[in-house]
């Protein structure tokens, strides 16, 4: 799932019937192409903070990869940073279209919309204190300015 509207990325995915790996895919592309700056977050393991994707996926598109080149970029996406994760162990993708926010941008964050809900009786608040898996509320209340900041 894309966050930034927390509920535009399940719009889209109902709309045009894709799956969350699909979409999740659809973004990783983009993210690939225009190498914007994004938190990561995953199943299965801690997220990754203001990377921005190699641009090896959109190459691969551009010059016609087939289907199998395709499969091995996606088991093994890379960051501008090195680090390394699978597309099917991608959760949500937090996308800072306008690059990364200033810790002055993210003080500055309006929290009212912290409590919205953006799943049925789960608020913003508490799904960035699941999704980039905060330990306290103080931490979850840092993850939430960067979701609101995006």
């Amino acid at each position: 799932m894309r966050v930034g509207r927390p509920d535009i990325g399940e719009q889209i995915m109902q709309e045009e019937q894709i799956t969350p790996l699909q979409h999740n895919m659809r973004v990783l592309v983009h993210l690939s192409r225009h190498e914007s700056y994004c938190d990561i977050t995953f199943h299965n393991r801690d997220p990754l903070f203001g990377v921005r994707l190699s641009p090896a996926l959109n190459a691969a598109l551009m010059y016609g990869a087939g289907a199998q080149k395709m499969t091995e970029l996606f088991d093994r996406i890379e960051t501008r940073s090195g680090a390394v994760f699978r597309a099917v162990d991608v959760w949500v993708i937090v996308e800072f279209p306008n690059g990364l926010p200033s810790d002055q941008d993210l003080s500055g964050v309006d929290l009212a919309d912290g409590d919205a809900e953006v799943a049925p009786g789960v608020s913003m608040r508490q799904m960035a204190k699941e999704v980039y898996r905060c330990g306290d509320d103080a931490e979850a209340e840092k993850m939430l300015r960067r979701i609101l900041a995006a």
